[in-house]
């Protein structure tokens, strides 16, 4: 009753919030000027002042003069800055209202897809989801019949079960496949055997593999092939020292995964030979991570941190109520916390490892895991990268630059320049001021269609 109550008084403060927000519908999909703007293009470039042109969905000019195209629309963006679309590399668009596929939301799905693009976020990777559905939204988005960010995805996870045997996990994959799905995800539970034959076949299919693995573990996985990892630490006994692995197994068997990384990140030796071993592997097969540093900060805080704040109101109602249990972390307490909190200095350190030995980093969410919000959380995350060390320039090409290189889109999206697809954000503060920045949003254009931020939360 107490969460019920929570829950009204946050969509009452959402509203009030909401109506005192400027109501602004797209602007024409013909030309577009953006005048005045400090660009911020991303390349390496410093920031410099130009007048940005947009016509049917590119840029079509990045230029200094002043004339104005007979058919443009001018907006007046000076001391704004604009830049390249944000990439979300984890987000589960595909909304479930429980751990079943068949439990698809549609309607809280389209609200999330809004709230993404009024964060600035105009790409998002689905990692793992139905595959109709998902293939279905994706291709809503594309056609125009709903609005949010372009969307790649993942079909359903093979985990093991119920795609155990060779010709089972085989007969997944081209079924996804002809689905038409953008990638195959294989998750934790997979092993090695099962894991090379569902990279082997997606491969066949011209399909990238995704991995959120941990019996397969990282330098295994990249022998096999596989394209992207997930999360920004491994979670196999193989990472750990060899007098550390019998117990952490003892603990997955014994308290369950989740509080088993209490001590697998407590024994975890950073600068040891298991971690350069990963990191080697990641670089020599070309491997991109996403942190999504986020979904470890909501799970590894306890959750009365997170209950009523204002960016939680946020959230769709249906996925507020699928928070009220307190998710993977429910059963911890106050001592595990705590031992969370003295280790977590170890996961930053782990990431800005990563940075500092050029591994391929990008920007996740991994929403909806619970306190983990549409659209603002990408910033969270942005943040807690700047956390860990990560200058802010490289913090926010990991968001744009590394994101398009990771998904084969570079030449498309992730910096702003000529040719490349009208998919931008412009904000009214320096974000390499301070990356804090990144949530000043004046406005989000994607395929050359400009949005204020809050048309698209009251729509």
């Amino acid at each position: 009753m107490k969460m019920k109550r929570l829950l009204l008084c946050a969509s009452i403060v959402l509203n009030v919030l909401l109506t005192t927000i400027i109501h602004t519908s797209a602007q024409h999909s013909g030309v577009t000027y953006l005048k005045g703007a400090t660009v911020v293009d991303l390349t390496g470039r410093a920031p410099f002042q130009a007048n940005v042109i947009l016509r049917d969905g590119q840029i079509e000019s990045i230029t200094t003069s002043p004339t104005v195209p007979p058919d443009g629309h001018v907006i007046d963006v000076s001391g704004d800055y604009v830049l390249p679309g944000f990439t979300d590399m984890h987000a589960h668009v595909t909304f479930l209202r429980d751990d079943s596929y068949s439990s698809y939301d549609r309607a809280t799905s389209e609200q999330v897809l809004k709230m993404l693009l009024a964060y600035g976020i105009t790409t998002v990777r689905n990692p793992a989801a139905p595959a109709v559905e998902s293939v279905r939204l994706r291709d809503d988005v594309a056609n125009g019949k709903i609005l949010g960010p372009r969307i790649l995805t993942a079909g359903e996870a093979l985990n093991g079960k119920p795609f155990s045997t060779e010709a089972e996990i085989r007969a997944e994959v081209k079924r996804q496949a002809a689905v038409g799905v953008n990638y195959i995800k294989v998750y934790a539970n997979s092993t090695p055997q099962q894991t090379a034959v569902a990279i082997d076949e997606a491969h066949k299919h011209g399909l990238k593999v995704i991995g959120h693995l941990q019996i397969t573990d990282w330098p295994t996985a990249a022998g096999l092939g596989i394209d992207f990892v997930t999360h920004g630490v491994c979670w196999s006994a193989s990472a750990l020292p060899p007098q550390k692995r019998y117990e952490y197994e003892e603990e997955v068997r014994h308290l369950g995964p989740m509080k088993a990384r209490i001590f697998w990140l407590e024994s975890v030796d950073v600068n040891g030979p298991k971690m350069n071993r990963i990191i080697k592997s990641l670089k020599q097969h070309h491997i991109s991570v996403d942190p999504t540093l986020i979904a470890y900060k909501t799970k590894f805080i306890p959750m009365e941190r997170y209950r009523g704040k204002q960016n939680v109101s946020l959230a769709p109602r249906a996925m507020q109520e699928s928070w009220i249990d307190g998710g993977f972390t429910a059963d911890w307490t106050p001592s595990d916390y705590a031992r969370m909190q003295k280790a977590w200095p170890k996961m930053l350190e782990i990431v800005a490892l990563y940075y500092h030995e050029g591994v391929l980093l990008t920007t996740g969410s991994d929403l909806p895991n619970s306190w983990v919000v549409p659209g603002i959380s990408l910033h969270q995350e942005m943040e807690l990268l700047s956390e860990a060390g990560i200058p802010t320039q490289d913090v926010l090409a990991m968001a744009t630059r590394n994101a398009a290189a990771a998904l084969g889109l570079d030449r498309e999206i992730g910096t702003v320049e000529v040719g490349k697809r009208a998919d931008l954000v412009i904000l009214a503060a320096n974000p390499l001021d301070d990356i804090r920045n990144t949530r000043r949003i004046k406005y989000v254009v994607t395929d050359g269609k400009l949005f204020q931020p809050g048309s698209l939360l009251t729509h």
